[in-house]
C-alpha cells in the first residue's frame, strides 16, 4: 500500500515537472520572438526622438511630443532650400555652374556634398535631386548663389516663405542646415512647410525620389548618381501595413538624428517629422527606426 502511494506521488512530481518545463520553453520562445515585432518594441522600448508630430497628410494630428519646441533642425532645412527654388526658378532646365567659391565654407564646415566638382554645370532641375537625396550641400549652395547671388539674400526669401506659412518657431540663418544660434525651427513648423511643399506636384516627385542619375555633364561624361540618405544605409522603409515613400533626413550635434518623412498605410498617406534622435551619422539610424516605430502604431 505504502509502495503504490509512493509511486503515485513520484509520477505527480515528473508529471508537474514536465508540466512547468513545457510552460517554460514556450514563455522563453514566445518572449525570444516577440522581441522582433515591431509593437512590442513600440510599447517596451521609449522613441529617443526628443520632438516628433506624426499626422495624417491634410488631416488631424495622430500623436506628437513638444512639437513647438524650438530645436536646431539641421538638413531638414533644405526642404525649404528646395521648395524656395522650385517656386522662384521658372525654367527649371536652366544650366547652372558649379562655382569655386563654395566649397571653403563646405570644406571648413564638413557638410555632406553630391560631388559635384567646380565649373561643372547642372541643370536646377539636377541640382534639386543633389540637394534633396544625398544632402550635398555644394547642390544647395550652387542653386542659392545662381538663384539670389548670395547666401544672405536667399536665406531672406526663406524666412518670408516661412512667415507667409505661419511658421511662428522659425528662423532660418543658412540654406543648408548648418548648426547656428539664429537658426532653429520645431516640428510643427517643419510639418507646416511639408505639408505644404507636398502640395506642389514636383516637389511630391522629388520627395518620394530614392535614387537618380542627372544627364552627363562636362565634368561626368556619365552623369552623377544620387541616391537618398533615406536609404544609403539600406534600412528598412516597410511597415507593418505600409511603406515609407519618402523623406528628408538630418544630422548636426545639437540635432541629434532627424527625419521629415511621408508614408503609405492601409492605403492613406501620413506626414511624420522626427527631431534629437540617439546616434550619429556613422551608428544605426535611429531616426529611420524610430519612424518606423511610429508608424506601425498607426
Amino acid at each position: 500500500m505504502k509502495k503504490s502511494k509512493f509511486r503515485k506521488n513520484i509520477t505527480i512530481l515528473f508529471a508537474l515537472i514536465g508540466l512547468l518545463i513545457v510552460v517554460n520553453f514556450f514563455l522563453f520562445r514566445g518572449l525570444a520572438d516577440s522581441s522582433a515585432l515591431p509593437f512590442v518594441q513600440e510599447q517596451g522600448e521609449p522613441i529617443s526622438g526628443k520632438n516628433y508630430v506624426l499626422k495624417k497628410r491634410e488631416g488631424q494630428v495622430v500623436k506628437s511630443k513638444k512639437q513647438d519646441e524650438k530645436i536646431a533642425v539641421a538638413s531638414m532645412t533644405k526642404i525649404m532650400t528646395a521648395l524656395y527654388i522650385i517656386e522662384h526658378v521658372e525654367n527649371l532646365d536652366q544650366l547652372v555652374e558649379v562655382p569655386m567659391a563654395i566649397f571653403q565654407e563646405i570644406e571648413e564646415q564638413g557638410l555632406a556634398t553630391a560631388g559635384l566638382l567646380q565649373g561643372e554645370v547642372l541643370s536646377y532641375r539636377e541640382l534639386l535631386y543633389g540637394i534633396m537625396l544625398p544632402s550635398g550641400a555644394d547642390a544647395a549652395l550652387t542653386a542659392v548663389q545662381a538663384l539670389s547671388g548670395s547666401e544672405e539674400a536667399f536665406v531672406q526669401g526663406m524666412n518670408e516663405v516661412a512667415t507667409a506659412l505661419g511658421m511662428t518657431n522659425t528662423h532660418f540663418s543658412n540654406a543648408t542646415g548648418m548648426d547656428e544660434q539664429a537658426h532653429y525651427s520645431s516640428v510643427g513648423d517643419i510639418m507646416l512647410l511639408l505639408e505644404y511643399a507636398l502640395r506642389n506636384e514636383f516637389f511630391y516627385q522629388l520627395f518620394t525620389t530614392l535614387s537618380y542619375q542627372t544627364q552627363g555633364t562636362n565634368l561626368h561624361v556619365e552623369g552623377l548618381s544620387f541616391t537618398s540618405t533615406i536609404i544609403s544605409r539600406d534600412e528598412s522603409l516597410d511597415l507593418r501595413n505600409g511603406r515609407i515613400l519618402g523623406g528628408k533626413t538630418g544630422y548636426t550635434v545639437a540635432a541629434g538624428l532627424c527625419l521629415a518623412s511621408l508614408a503609405d498605410i492601409n492605403g492613406e498617406e501620413y506626414l511624420l517629422v522626427l527631431a534629437g534622435s540617439k546616434g550619429d551619422s556613422l551608428t544605426e539610424q535611429f531616426n529611420i527606426i524610430e519612424s518606423r516605430l511610429l508608424y506601425n502604431q498607426i
